[in-house]
């Protein structure tokens, strides 16, 4: 009888076994954060259980078992090991270190295809980029047109490349010169003709168009004249944008990211998107927000009709519209309550000034869409939570989407608690941090940079935070990123600015994982690494959340190995 017993009990346990659901990959060898440990507290002091102690992090894991794209196990080399069948892929990471999926979460991925095929002028001098331009005009056709992108409208703001000497120089091609930041563009005398831009051309709500004292065009158009030569270069061609496209995408996995919310996408990208989308050529996950510009109206209207997306794991989403509330600090475009410290009598550009028309931005949030504002200075942030908090009073349903502020630059001290009360998503960018302040505090003066970039007392407030790029104005790269975070300072830069508002290592990390999909309301289905969360990894050869503490410049020279979307590796090293 007890043999019988210990017979059935026998054949039991092996039917279990061969019934175990079989992983389509397993992942082992590795040094895992899982990030599945509660959110460090608001002064950035890890969790009671996150695997932190005596001021050392642990890994959580070794092993990743993978099935239809999501994580089927998560845990020890030999509780890996009975979900590995005849079919199931095996890597070894080689003690490679595995966190969730990264997410550049405020991007225009388009630029870094743009600027892969346009000049690349960025950290050149006014005359050296004169000279290039010539050399470009040396070996094309007549009449084409020579585009280039990347001059830092801050670093020109109070001395641009001579444009009347490079029209001379260049007369026979029209040339037009985007801004690194995209609040300003370039040209010379034969584009603007080619524009029909004259000097009695009227200046449109929020733009200007620059001239010399005695009234003569210094070919320099700023914020919102933009448009009126940035829309008449030739079009690209569908092939060339989804090319452009794809550049971008596949540029950002090389760098670890999963997912991208591209801020900002008007109707000529729409179509390549769509496109690629249908092919199933998006590499990695793409939540597109619609700019709610005037020249994009048609693309607003459609979508505002349409309503957003709501497939979860379709890899293309429309969920966000990107209002632009003010312009930027480097050309003096940023919205304050007081005059720019370097400019008596101006205080900047915003609202229907600027372009931002609260009907329209009221019929996206009425169709149910989350909503992300530009805003950089101090009024601009105070005007943008005023406008949120009045439509809550109308709408207050509206106040769970999760809506953002993009930049959060300058915030008057009275307005930081505002921000988590209102349930208003910070979206920063740390590198900007560094390296705008040099001329950020000779714009705003000392005391009001001290609510810039201020990314500690946000949290203090109990702010949401999420960390990006803007790329390509700024280097994606995320191990550059989080250095900017922890230590407030560029690269090969002793300087640091503001020390007290940085964040710590983990903190970091979450800013460009589980906050950024928070940020989406997919917190549920990544943002870390759990049991039934999607795929979505990134391998690097460095422990950040330590090096982040003891050798934080070390942090500059790690490098992304793998990058893995929905269980299929799209990057190897």
């Amino acid at each position: 009888m007890r043999n019988s017993f210990y017979l059935v009990f026998i054949l039991l346990v092996a039917s279990c076994q061969k019934n175990v659901e079989k992983a389509d990959m397993v992942i082992t060898n590795a040094r895992v954060y899982t990030l599945n440990w509660d959110d460090p507290a608001i002064n950035g002091v890890p969790a009671i259980n996150a695997p932190y102690k005596d001021g050392k992090w642990s890994f959580d894991a070794e092993a990743i078992a993978i099935k239809n794209g999501l994580i089927l196990e998560v845990g020890s080399n030999e509780s890996i090991e009975k979900l590995i069948g005849e079919s199931t892929t095996h890597i070894d990471a080689n003690q490679a270190v595995i966190v969730p999926g990264l997410i550049e979460s405020h991007g225009h991925i388009q630029e870094i295809g743009e600027q892969k095929e346009n000049i690349n002028l960025r950290d050149l001098t006014g005359e050296d980029i004169i000279e290039t331009l010539y050399k470009r005009s040396l070996e094309v056709p007549k009449g084409e047109w020579i585009v280039s992108s990347g001059w830092d409208e801050g670093k020109f703001a109070n001395n641009y490349p001579d444009m009347v000497e490079l029209s001379k120089k260049v007369p026979d091609h029209p040339v037009i010169l985007y801004g690194l930041r995209g609040f300003g563009t370039m040209a010379n005398k034969l584009a603007f003709e080619k524009a029909g831009i004259t000097v009695n051309t009227q200046v449109p709500d929020g733009g200007e168009i620059l001239k010399d004292e005695e009234g003569n065009l210094k070919y320099v158009l700023l914020n919102n004249a933009r448009g009126l030569l940035n829309s008449k270069v030739p079009e690209r061609t569908s092939k060339q944008k989804e090319r452009i496209l794809k550049y971008g995408l596949n540029e950002l996995a090389s760098l670890g990211f999963t997912t991208t919310h591209h801020a900002g996408v008007r109707k000529n990208y729409m179509g390549a998107y769509e496109s690629l989308h249908a092919k199933n050529e998006l590499p990695i996950r793409v939540h597109a927000f619609i700019a709610t510009t005037e020249p994009n109206k048609e693309l607003v209207n459609e979508w505002i009709e349409k309503g957003p997306t709501e497939q979860d794991t379709s890899f293309f989403q429309v969920r966000t519209f990107k209002a632009y509330y003010d312009g930027s600090l480097g050309s003096r475009g940023a919205k304050f309550l007081d005059d720019y410290e370097d400019m008596d009598g101006h205080t900047g550009v915003c609202g229907v000034e600027y372009g931002f028309h609260p009907d329209v931005v009221e019929k996206v949030l009425d169709a149910g869409f989350q909503l992300a504002i530009h805003a950089i200075g101090d009024k601009a942030n105070r005007d943008v939570l005023d406008f949120y908090e009045a439509y809550y009073d109308k709408n207050p349903k509206s106040k769970a989407l999760r809506h953002r502020i993009e930049h959060v630059q300058i915030v008057h001290p009275d307005d930081f608690s505002r921000f988590s009360e209102l349930n208003v998503i910070a979206s920063m960018e740390p590198a900007h941090a560094v390296e705008d302040m040099p001329w950020a505090i000779d714009r705003v003066g000392k005391e009001r940079i001290k609510g810039g970039y201020a990314w500690r007392t946000l949290r203090e407030q109990g702010t949401a935070i999420i960390f990006n790029s803007d790329l390509a104005g700024t280097d994606p790269d995320f191990f550059y990123g989080m250095h900017c975070a922890i230590t407030r300072k560029k690269r090969n830069d002793e300087k640091s600015w503001f020390p007290e508002q940085a964040l710590t290592p983990e903190e970091s990390l979450r800013a460009y994982t589980i906050w950024g999909a928070y940020s989406a309301k997919q917190e549920q289905l990544t943002g870390s690494i759990e049991v039934g969360k999607w795929a979505d990894l990134t391998f690097m050869d460095i422990d950040v959340l330590n090096e982040g503490i003891t050798n934080p410049s070390e942090l500059l020279n790690g490098n992304i190995l793998k990058t893995m979307v929905n269980g299929t590796i799209v990057y190897e090293n």
